[in-house]
């Protein structure tokens, strides 16, 4: 049996370690069997960056760190997002050519109205689990 691959956005990731209602009911999620989770090397830089900014230890986000597959930041990735042609802020764009280029089909996961918009356009398929479950 193939794993199901989702891509997460920091709209989503950052819930499963924030004091926020939804973190227990999406750090549960996180654990669906049969599903691989994967980012943007960005997300760590992103993770840490809040982290720091709330006062919080590192540690906080080790977890969700060392569950979600770490995908590097290229050339190529920066190309691709370049050539976005939606607005989308920046960061977006490069998580949203990350999962371009993952090479196989994903779903991105994301509470962000507009990453979730233009991942659509860009024929990416697209979840909110903060929403839906």
């Amino acid at each position: 049996m193939t794993a199901h691959i989702v891509y997460l956005d920091s709209s989503v990731a950052l819930r499963t370690i924030l004091d926020v209602p939804e973190r227990a009911r999406l750090q549960s999620w996180m654990q669906t069997p049969g599903t691989t989770h994967v980012s943007s090397r960005l997300l760590r830089t992103e993770v840490v960056r809040v982290l720091r900014r709330d006062g919080s230890s590192l540690a906080d986000g080790t977890a969700l760190l060392d569950r979600v597959g770490m995908l590097e930041i290229s050339r190529e990735t920066h190309t691709v997002a370049e050539s976005i042609e939606r607005h989308v802020r920046t960061l977006d764009a490069l998580h949203l050519a990350t999962a371009l280029l993952v090479g196989a089909p994903l779903t991105v996961a994301s509470h962000d109205t507009t990453m979730k918009t233009v991942a659509e356009h860009l024929g990416l398929s697209v979840m909110d689990p903060v929403a839906e479950f």
